[in-house]
């Protein structure tokens, strides 16, 4: 049976005296000790409402609430309760692959497994009881639960126990934790999507923009599915994945239809995108921390658990084997299970269908000497632990270069034609060394990057949505090549030349060809005009619309001649920059000046852009008011980071400039 006890005012009833006893007892310092007795030492609080503030009252317990300490207090001042639990001889916990679970914390949750909770419930108690009369410790009986697990728990009768029983499912760390994995996925991943749609709903009216849609996804939606996709190693069909894009871009393009493909909005933002959420990614991304978990911390208790639930091969053999292969029947864990299928699914959908030199030598089932033959065992605690470690400098080593390095027995040399026939027939191209796959990378990672970020990194380099055809369609109509380096500064650039999000969204649908041209819109609908709207020439595709119509010559002049006079530069009117904000390679300009003109054509673009279907043409000087507009946003985003001399710095030349424009203008 499991045990979940709620304590009562967890974080308001911790005894000072003992709290510093414990600090001392855990080795702290007394200078450290005598630093949390300041924080301490006479502390007061009032009650605040309807602004109105009540007399100040003294502090006799409890950690200090709004303190980024306090939990970390309360965590010391509660770990000798779980010392004591999983020592006590008073009761029993469940025993599972040999390893004896009797206590489950995190902050003030607390889990507890007994095997007999009739005659032990009572010893705890006891045991929580004195506990609590010396630290303030109190467990909240009416809102503690028993969950059974097995049969014989669910005999046990409700008045036979002091706490609640819940039969069919439990909540624990924002866990419904029911008794099957099917039950599992209702009561948490269906009862999330219910929740979801109903909130998207009651958000569509708001008024937000784009940009802003796709952050209350990310700061919103993404945390509770991906806390989920942490907890829960639940296999989801791709069915479910496209459900939920599905119920996101209705959302985030306010009913309408899409303007942009998901896969565009989805690239980072240093790659041109808008960082729309991947969920398939980042479920893929948080199941495989733990199979990473599998290959390189095989001793966490978890790990040795399901491990031995795959005897007589292995996790990391079955992680490494090839794609088309069969688990074997001998594994009955429906973690271990779930886990491979998302591990299928993922290798599936990168086509990684052959086998994995990182397999291990000993314990696996796909190369059976290594079952029949203790000797391997030796090798592994010789360090030859993979497949991999066969190979040196890119080659198959030979059996003398692996003895020398490893130590092994003469004897051993069948057992070296054996594992070099299995390479053989399974890593090509032997003898070198198999080409690296984004398995080798997912499973090799150290320890120390094993992070969601960088699985995410990893599978989303691996499947980034080519912007070739988007190249193709810009040289077409610029009558150049783009090279390499200016296209990826290009992409670098639509979100970092502003701050502001809905001028990052002007970028972003300029260079992404978001806007409707009548040169599209000709294509579109046969028999619509393809001409400009101002001068009447066609086509008017994007690069004619923002900057080869003869209507936006004096437009342009007078952007590049204020450029260059007030930053003592000298640049050409040039598409690359009317459209883009980024010069020619060629082109010599300081990081400071680069930043100036990038920010001053997008609002250039701007103002060509609020005159988009006008027949006239934008006033000359009208995106140098807007300019100054904006500016006065840049110097308070500035100013609330501390670097207002920086704003100076960048931009003082350019209002200098603008500031003599309006003294001529005066006079």
């Amino acid at each position: 049976m499991i045990i979940s006890l709620d304590a009562e005012k967890a974080f308001d009833r911790v005894e000072w005296d003992y709290l510093f006893s414990v600090l001392g007892k855990f080795g702290f310092g007394s200078k450290f000790i005598s630093w949390i007795q300041l924080l301490y030492s006479a502390p007061s609080a009032c009650v605040t409402t309807n602004f109105q503030r009540s007399e100040y009252f003294p502090l006799s317990r409890g950690t200090r609430q709004g303190c980024p300490m306090s939990p970390l207090l309360f965590a010391i001042a509660l770990e000798p309760l779980p010392i004591v639990l999983k020592s006590s001889a008073c009761f029993a916990g469940i025993v599972r692959a040999g390893l004896e679970h009797r206590v489950s914390l995190y902050a003030d949750d607390l889990l507890l497994y007994v095997t007999d909770p009739v005659n032990s419930v009572d010893n705890i108690l006891q045991i929580l009881t004195t506990f609590g009369l010396f630290s303030g410790y109190k467990v909240n009986i009416s809102k503690s639960e028993c969950f059974p697990v097995n049969t014989a728990a669910k005999q046990i009768s409700s008045d036979t126990l002091p706490f609640r029983l819940a039969y069919n499912c439990f909540r624990y760390l924002g866990i419904n934790i029911s008794h099957s994995l099917s039950s599992l996925y209702t009561n948490n991943f269906t009862k999330l999507v219910t929740e979801i749609r109903s909130d998207l709903a009651r958000w569509d009216s708001l008024p937000l923009s784009l940009v802003g849609r796709i952050n209350s996804i990310k700061m919103n939606i993404l945390p509770r599915f991906l806390f989920l996709f942490q907890c829960l190693p639940i296999f989801l069909s791709k069915s479910f994945i496209q459900m939920l894009d599905k119920m996101i871009s209705k959302f985030i393009w306010a009913g309408k239809n899409p303007r942009a493909r998901r896969t565009t909005l989805q690239r980072s933002k240093s790659y041109g995108g808008l960082a729309l959420p991947n969920f398939l990614f980042y479920y893929w991304a948080a199941n495989l921390q733990k199979i990473h978990a599998w290959c390189n911390s095989p001793n966490l208790d978890w790990c040795v658990m399901e491990d031995a639930s795959c005897h007589p091969s292995s996790l990391a053999a079955l992680l490494c084997a090839p794609l088309a292969s069969r688990y074997p029947s001998c594994i009955k864990n429906p973690i271990v299970l779930s886990s491979l299928k998302i591990w299928k699914q993922f290798r599936q959908h990168f086509k990684l269908s052959s086998p994995v030199s990182l397999s291990p030598i000993c314990n696996n089932h796909f190369f059976p000497p290594s079952n029949a033959d203790a000797a391997f065992t030796l090798w592994r605690e010789r360090g030859l632990v993979r497949f991999s470690d066969l190979y040196s400098d890119g080659l198959f080593a030979s059996f003398n270069d692996l003895r020398t390095k490893f130590n092994l027995p003469q004897s051993h040399m069948f057992r070296y034609f054996q594992v070099r026939n299995y390479a053989r027939t399974h890593f090509t191209p032997f003898p070198h060394s198999p080409a690296e796959s984004l398995i080798t990378e997912v499973l090799s990672l150290p320890l120390a990057r094993s992070k969601i970020s960088v699985f995410l990194d990893l599978i989303a380099s691996s499947n980034m949505s080519s912007l070739v055809k988007l190249k193709d369609s810009w040289e077409r109509e610029l009558g150049f090549d783009l090279t390499d380096e200016w296209w990826r500064e290009a992409m670098i650039r639509v979100n970092s030349t502003s701050s502001c999000a809905r001028l990052s969204l002007i970028q972003f649908k300029v260079f992404h060809k978001i806007h409707f041209t009548k040169n599209r819109l000709s294509r579109l609908f046969p028999g619509t005009n393809d001409t400009c709207n101002r001068c009447g020439l066609s086509p008017a595709d994007h690069v004619h619309m923002f900057f080869s119509c003869p209507k936006l010559v004096n437009f342009w002049s007078c952007f590049f001649k204020s450029l260059n006079n007030s930053l003592n530069i000298r640049l050409e009117p040039c598409p690359l920059i009317s459209i883009f904000g980024v010069p020619r390679t060629s082109t010599s300009l300081t990081k400071k000046n680069s930043d100036v003109v990038a920010f001053a054509s997008l609002i250039a673009r701007r103002r060509i852009l609020l005159h988009w279907k006008s027949p006239n043409d934008p006033p000359t000087t009208s995106w140098l008011r807007d300019l100054m507009s904006f500016l006065s946003l840049e110097k308070m985003k500035y100013s609330l980071r501390g670097s207002a001399t920086n704003f100076y710095k960048r931009w003082q030349p350019l209002i200098t400039y603008v500031n003599t424009l309006t003294s001529l203008d005066s006079n």
